[in-house]
């Protein structure tokens, strides 16, 4: 085998040990809250060597136990915290579009918080590396496309590894983290830093590249105006 090759195969060996490791773990018997999954402590596979540089290098991240949202918060829920914010009549079901700083504090106000990107990564893809919340293919059905569908309508209504749905398109998710490189990651931008916060998942009319699990982008905690944004919350087992 030629030297160079030996450490990629070493890490993918690696990688794939954890997975699995991972993966035959016995599910958990707690409960999660109404409307939650429960995501179990452990390491997965984070990032990605094939997407935008700033999702490599694809590594080993770890995360503790958590709760996470089957859905994204709806209009109709986030209006019983905000009596001011107005959707259309029938949309109740539908994700609602907010700021970071309005899903933060829609978060606090029922006990919860936005996921960390490690988090939000880990509830969507699982422990296998998996390119999409489904697997590694893609459908159209599997992904929701129209406006006049609600949370967890696509043909297909795939979930997660845990359990969730829609975690690739409808509309994107806000997650806690500020935008920053991953260690290890060489490639530098001028967005890195404490401007902007990462958004996942893609919305109804992007592209495939914006499903996959590791994709990454950033936006400005109040400026939305270019981007269909919503949240999925988290909550600590305490």
């Amino acid at each position: 085998m030629n030297d160079l090759l030996k450490p990629l195969r070493m890490i993918a060996i690696s990688m794939t040990a954890i997975a699995l490791a991972a993966a035959s773990r016995p599910a958990s018997s707690i409960d999660p809250p109404k409307g939650m999954v429960y995501v179990p402590a452990g390491p997965f596979i984070m990032g990605s060597n094939i997407d935008d540089p700033d999702s490599s290098p694809q590594h080993i991240a770890e995360t503790g136990a958590f709760f996470i949202d089957q859905y994204e918060v709806s209009n109709a829920e986030y209006a019983l915290f905000d009596t001011d914010y107005a959707y259309a009549e029938g949309d109740g079901d539908r994700a609602a579009l907010v700021n970071w700083e309005e899903a933060t504090a829609y978060a606090k106000s029922v006990g919860k918080r936005l996921p960390t990107e490690k988090e939000w990564e880990k509830a969507a893809r699982g422990t296998d590396g998996r390119m999409l919340p489904w697997g590694d293919f893609y459908d159209d059905s599997f992904v929701i496309y129209s406006k006049k569908e609600t949370r967890g309508q696509s043909i297909a209504k795939p979930a997660s590894p845990y359990g969730c749905y829609d975690m690739a398109g409808s509309v994107w998710e806000w997650t806690a983290d500020w935008y920053r490189q991953y260690p290890g990651n060489t490639h530098e931008m001028e967005q890195y830093g404490e401007k902007y916060k990462v958004i996942r998942g893609g919305s109804t009319f992007n592209n495939f590249a914006c499903f996959t699990t590791f994709h990454r982008y950033y936006v400005h905690p109040t400026d939305t105006r270019a981007y269909p944004i919503g949240m999925r919350l988290v909550k600590d087992i305490e």
